[in-house]
């Protein structure tokens, strides 16, 4: 301490002096207290009156006037026998802990051995069920009862190690019933101690290296609020990589709660908020909004501007949404696609039905509309077979026989397989993109190129050659049901009938002209005002990052990347980044045989870059640039696995922690080898006077 509090003597202001540390080793001064105490007597000496003055081990001293007087404060103890006695015994301690002879090292040194033994079983039994997201305990966690039904995964796994491993089962018996560590609070201990291990490791990746923060919230079944948050960084070898580092859960859902969160999460983990690149959302109104929503708190909190990126697989969900909903044509075929879902699953049709296993319709994922589409038209005569067989046995109910007419009539509208055929078309050149932002390494340049590939490939299928081919394939439908004829009316019988006004037919080659051409048209704007919707100069920034865009490493175009992190931006790098870097790209080819991306330039010239350091920061800032919360779903479908119906009475800080060693996979297996020896140091800290490890 630079200074210390001040105490009245006889009107003179005295205090603590630091200096004292060096005449007196055993020395210590509490902040609380404003008294110093003796640390050999405190540890070694006894408790009571018996055992000398009580002033240096439990009141403390601070007659500061006095303190450093002959024969008297700390003077006078330091030559007490009660004092020397202690300090003998913390020397001594001290010089068998520096030669590894302690007392209780060379006592039960194999008996250490043994108990590290013995939690290492421990701990990989605690591994293997949460790499897997299995069940912990059962009906009881008793040691004696690991034999007994309703032990439990962890019980049971132990068990079949001690029959597996002869050695961990003579251990055992000599481990004290009292610390055979198998109880559901050990568990928690381990699992704390792993997490935590996880969590520094991750924050140990991200370093000083910025990163982009994703956030995403969903509901368990109890209805407690789950926040994941993922960060997107570059590790040592410039790869993109994304770790999740913690599930926080919220009392309150508003905003600005959900943003104190995720910023104490940062805090406490020792991640610096300062060091936020930009920020990934879905498009709820509470994240994405442009007043007093996360993402814009987060901005004001940390005072400088942090882009928000609106999550690129959403936006391609409500592209496909809204799109699609404009036809009334489309909307129906969807009902009746839904509906064959559920006729299907009867288990009257289940037994009969021979084609693939139909998809359910999902409100959320916009790919369970590709994946039904494709199943029916795939199954399409398994299913009018199965329906004009229902439909004409009447061994079926009426109900049943009447709802596989209804099903056999839509289906077999040439109207229905051209808009499957149309839909599955247009999806397809969806699908691709969809899937490839969902990657790990996938960076808000790429996932702009990918998404503007996509509208010109739907462009180019808005052609006449193109809805014909469609119609073509179309129009090979299954016999259709028998329509009445409909007769002229006799009441027009003295009249001379000049036009005759009918509803539109929905199989008429103009409408379903007009459906494909009004479908891919909605398709293509809507995908053009969602994903057209950025910071230009940001967009303009990146852009010049890509190795064939005429602006490349244009020092004017890459500055607002730059200003972000304020990074200045030296034109003499940028000049000599280019010219190095065209050379090379002209030179050589990338090592997987395609084109030239920000990635493999990083990773194939990261050395001469580094001596160019605002170009190599410029390059990193673009990769770390993140377009889709994936991670955080995928997180999402972990709790799913984790926190199943009979595993609901966790309390939330098991369950984040499981969640996170279940998703970091790579990292928690690290637990069998490496990490080890850190669990075991950590956990004899804890419980060393139970069953001592060092």
């Amino acid at each position: 301490m630079q200074s210390f509090p001040s105490r009245i003597f006889s009107g003179i202001k005295r205090s603590f002096c630091s200096s004292w540390y060096g005449r007196f080793t055993w020395l210590e001064y509490s902040v609380q207290a404003d008294a110093a105490y003796c640390y050999p007597c405190r540890m070694f000496q006894g408790q009571g009156s018996r055992y000398g003055d009580p002033t240096f081990t439990v009141t403390g001293f601070h007659n500061w006037k006095h303190a450093v007087e002959a024969g008297k404060g700390l003077n006078k103890h330091a030559a007490s026998k009660e004092h020397l006695a202690c300090e003998a015994m913390w020397r001594d301690k001290e010089r068998r802990t520096q030669t590894s002879k302690e007392i209780s090292t060379l006592i039960n040194n194999d008996q250490l051995q043994r108990n590290r033994y013995y939690l290492s079983a421990i701990i990989d039994v605690v591994e293997f069920l949460a790499v897997n997201q299995l069940p912990f305990r059962g009906d009881h966690d008793a040691y004696s009862g690991m034999n007994e039904d309703g032990c439990g995964l962890f019980l049971s796994l132990f068990e079949f190690s001690l029959r597996k491993d002869a050695e961990l089962a003579r251990i055992s018996k000599t481990i004290p019933r009292n610390a055979t560590y198998t109880s559901h609070d050990i568990q928690n201990n381990l699992i704390d101690v792993m997490s935590a291990l996880v969590k520094e490791h991750i924050v140990k990746e991200v370093g000083e290296s910025f990163y982009t923060l994703k956030a995403d919230g969903t509901r368990d079944p109890t209805g407690r609020e789950n926040i994941s948050i993922i960060l997107r960084f570059l590790n040592e070898l410039s790869e993109p990589t994304e770790r999740l580092l913690s599930i926080a859960t919220a009392d309150e859902g508003d905003a600005a709660t959900l943003t104190d969160i995720i910023i104490g999460e940062l805090t406490r983990a020792g991640l610096n908020p300062e060091k936020i690149l930009s920020q990934v959302y879905d498009g709820a109104s509470l994240m994405s909004g442009k007043h007093g929503v996360v993402q814009k708190l987060l901005q004001q909190k940390l005072d400088r501007e942090i882009p928000y990126v609106h999550c690129y697989n959403h936006q391609l969900h409500l592209v496909v949404i809204h799109a699609l909903a404009v036809e009334k044509a489309v909307i129906d075929f969807f009902s009746v696609c839904n509906m064959l879902y559920k006729f299907c699953r009867k288990p009257t049709v289940a037994i009969l039905y021979k084609g693939e296993t139909l998809k359910r319709l999902l409100d959320q994922r916009w790919s369970g509309h590709f994946a039904t589409v494709s199943v029916i038209l795939k199954s399409f005569d398994d299913l009018s077979i199965l329906l004009r067989e229902i439909t004409s046995n009447r061994a079926f109910g009426a109900d049943l026989r009447i709802e596989a007419t209804g099903l056999w009539k839509s289906m077999s509208e040439p109207s229905f397989k051209f808009i499957a055929e149309m839909v599955q078309k247009i999806l397809a050149y969806l699908d691709p993109p969809n899937k490839m932002l969902q990657s790990e390494d996938m960076d808000l340049l790429t996932a702009i190129q990918l998404i503007s590939s996509a509208i010109t490939c739907l462009e180019n299928i808005r052609t006449e050659t193109e809805f014909q081919a469609i119609q073509a394939q179309s129009d090979s439908v299954t016999t259709r049901p028998s329509k009445r004829r409909c007769s002229e009316n006799s009441a027009f019988a003295d009249y001379v009938v000049e036009e005759i006004r009918t509803r539109v037919d929905r199989n008429d080659e103009t409408e379903l002209r007009r459906i494909y051409y009004s479908c891919i048209d909605s398709v293509c704007e809507e995908m053009k005002n969602r994903f057209g919707k950025h910071n230009c100069d940001l967009m303009e920034a990146l852009s010049a990052l890509d190795t064939v865009h005429a602006t490349f490493l244009d020092v004017n175009k890459v500055k607002p990347l730059l200003d972000l992190t304020k990074t200045p931006a030296v034109d003499s790098e940028f000049e000599v980044a280019r010219n190095f870097l065209v050379t090379q790209m002209k030179e050589s080819s990338p090592p997987d045989g395609k084109k030239w991306t920000m990635k493999q330039i990083l990773k194939q010239f990261q050395k001469p870059l580094e001596a160019m350091p605002t170009v190599f920061t410029a390059l990193k800032h673009g990769l770390t640039f993140g377009a889709s919360t994936a991670s955080c779903e995928n997180s999402f479908s972990t709790l799913k696995n984790v926190f199943t119906e009979h595993r609901q009475t966790m309390l939330h800080q098991r369950k984040a922690n499981l969640i996170q060693l279940a998703f970091e996979k790579d990292l928690t297996q690290k637990f069998r080898n490496e990490w080890k020896d850190s669990v075991l140091r950590r956990f004899h800290t804890l419980h060393k006077r139970r069953l001592p490890l060092y």
